[in-house]
């Protein structure tokens, strides 16, 4: 696909460039993907047209990650405005919601996933979701694990490690998407739910439906 005349410094442009990153990212991998390659995938004909958006890999592998993370933000605080006003309705309806997207959005979810993982591990960096600034979903979670504990059986683990160990579940659940076999998307999605409140909960808590 080759941007038309005058879209290389038009927002469609940028679109494309991030597109295409995202598809090479995840066949090829962070470091197997050059500047070059995005270039090239996004049909820009010269180093100079691709950089008046963008003057790296790093700086488009960031504004990837800056688009998903806000588009996981929108639905999950959207599924928190629209559930029942106590706080295991709102936490169950914001972790359906994460499930269904992760599970259906498996490109993007991965290449957070995997970013995150590498920012802990390698660069020795937090996680992404418990920096300063984290998204709005993040902190809101965070406040009702806290408002859980007064009423249910919430394990006795820190809250953000709690969190951790439920993404990190999920994001190997996304990645390994055939080991669940030939069931459907809303099945997966249930019995992720049901696994990562065992998680959460010590004992058996029945989720508002």
């Amino acid at each position: 696909m080759t941007p038309i005349e005058g879209e290389k410094n038009s927002a469609s442009g940028r679109a494309l460039i991030l597109r295409s990153a995202l598809q090479l990212f995840s066949e090829r991998g962070y470091d197997g993907t050059s500047i070059d390659d995005i270039r090239q995938a996004a049909g820009f004909k010269s180093k100079a047209s691709l950089y008046t958006h963008f003057k790296s890999k790093e700086e488009v592998s960031s504004a990837i990650l800056q688009e998903i993370q806000e588009e996981e933000d929108r639905v999950l605080m959207q599924a928190y405005a629209t559930a029942r006003p106590e706080p295991l309705a709102q936490f169950a309806a914001m972790g359906r919601a994460y499930v269904a997207w992760s599970l259906s959005h498996r490109q993007e979810y991965t290449f957070c996933f995997v970013r995150a993982q590498m920012e802990t591990l390698i660069q020795g960096k937090p996680d992404l979701s418990t920096q300063t600034g984290a998204l709005a979903s993040d902190q809101l979670l965070l406040k009702l694990v806290q408002e859980l504990r007064k009423d249910y059986p919430v394990r006795a683990i820190a809250d953000t490690a709690l969190l951790s160990m439920i993404r990190s579940l999920i994001g190997r659940a996304v990645i390994d998407q055939e080991a669940f076999g030939a069931i459907g998307l809303e099945a997966r999605a249930q019995q992720l739910i049901e696994v990562c409140m065992s998680v959460l909960f010590s004992e058996d808590v029945v989720l508002p439906a």
